[in-house]
């Protein structure tokens, strides 16, 4: 299953102010990296977890969706390799 690395750059509101942001990836089973980014490991098209997350957004809001293959992670919140 590919692991993919959501970013988010939400100049409008903090994401806590998103009432269906976080569980949206939640649901999909994300665990936090830092404020900003969630790791995720799923069966989804890339194309797809864009779309779901989506709705979320408001204008002037910027999203970046990668699928990782090699990693390193320090000090964040999660590791990403126990997504």
């Amino acid at each position: 299953m590919p692991i993919y690395v959501v970013h988010y750059d939400l100049p409008q509101k903090p994401d806590v102010e998103y009432p269906e942001l976080i569980p949206i990836l939640t649901r999909l089973g994300a665990q936090r990296l830092t404020p900003s980014a969630w790791a995720l490991r799923g069966d989804m098209s890339i194309a797809a977890l864009r779309d779901d997350l989506q709705i979320c957004a408001l204008p002037g809001d910027r999203f970046v969706i990668l699928q990782v293959t090699d990693w390193r992670t320090m000090g964040t919140f999660n590791r990403i390799d126990e997504v």
